[in-house]
C-alpha cells in the first residue's frame, strides 16, 4: 500500500463496497475483505491529513507574508 497513491486507494474501497451491497461477496473473504477496506480508509485519512497540514502550513506562510 506504500506506493499506492489516494486515488487508487479510493477506487479499491469503492470496488470493495459494490461487491459487499451487490452481495457478491463471498462470505470466506468478507473479513479478509474488510481488514483490507479498513487499512485502505486509515491511508486515506493520513493522506488527508498530511495535506490538510501542508496547506494549513502553505496558508500561514502566504498571511506571514502579508
Amino acid at each position: 500500500m506504500e506506493n499506492m497513491t489516494y486515488s487508487q486507494a479510493i477506487a479499491r474501497l469503492e470496488e470493495i463496497m459494490a461487491a459487499i451491497q451487490s452481495g457478491g461477496m463471498d462470505i470466506d473473504k468478507l473479513a479478509v475483505t474488510l481488514k483490507e477496506a479498513s487499512a485502505l480508509v486509515q491511508f486515506c485519512r493520513g493522506k488527508l491529513y498530511k495535506v490538510d497540514e501542508e496547506v494549513k502550513a502553505m496558508l500561514d506562510e502566504i498571511a506571514a507574508g502579508d
